[in-house]
């Protein structure tokens, strides 16, 4: 009898990891953006339930790395005294404990200024959770629009004489200004006028 139960409790255990194998799932790290600056990555994990079992990839360009640091240094962007680092690209991450991961680029500026910066959050393995999750949108999730600073050239004041849209130095090009007088000189009088002066001179002369 005992022999048995031991075999039904083997049996349980190990279809409870097969179904939790089954339904693991492999996040890309920052959906189709992947592991770049200016992405939101809070945004990204906003809504995810990462749990035993899944897998986290990075997948990013040669001049990004991936560094998995402690809670501290993850505050501070410190890329000094990781406790991982990683290159080539793509660099996966298995979820084997629940807690909480910290992950940063450890190229100078790109954590700090770059966003380059995300925590995964693991919990305990939920079988209803995973069925739920696996009816939701992709793993990766959609892209989001990169953050995006101001133009340089945003503030620049406008050229001299302009000034919202409105060019201050007098009508358009090609054009008589408005007001002009009417009675300019007519240089074209008519021919007949001409030819009868010229007559009148020549009969006074005869005369």
């Amino acid at each position: 009898m005992k022999i048995i139960s031991g075999t039904v409790l083997l049996a349980a255990v190990a279809a409870a990891a097969l179904a939790a194998t089954a339904s693991a799932k492999d996040y890309t790290v920052g959906g189709s953006d992947q592991w770049d600056t200016y992405i939101d990555y809070d945004k990204w994990t906003a809504g995810k339930k990462f749990m035993v079992g899944d897998t986290i990839t990075f997948k990013y360009m040669p001049y990004h790395n991936v560094l998995e640091v402690t809670a501290a240094d993850y505050a501070s962007c410190n890329a000094d005294s990781p406790i991982s680092t990683h290159s080539g690209g793509n660099t996966v991450f298995k979820l084997t404990a629940t807690g909480t991961r910290y992950f940063i680029c450890g190229i100078p500026r790109h954590c700090l200024n770059g966003t380059m910066h995300v925590t995964i959050t693991t919990v305990p393995y939920d079988a209803a959770a995973a069925a739920a999750a696996a009816d939701d949108a992709p793993a990766s999730g959609p892209a989001q629009a990169p953050l995006q600073s101001p133009p340089a050239d945003a503030y620049a004041p406008g050229p001299a004489g302009h000034k919202q849209g409105v060019f201050l130095g007098g009508g358009a090009a090609g054009k008589s200004p408005a007001g002009a007088p009417s009675n300019a000189p007519r240089y074209g009088q008519p021919v007949a006028a001409v030819v009868g002066l010229a007559l009148a001179a020549l009969v006074a002369l005869v005369a």
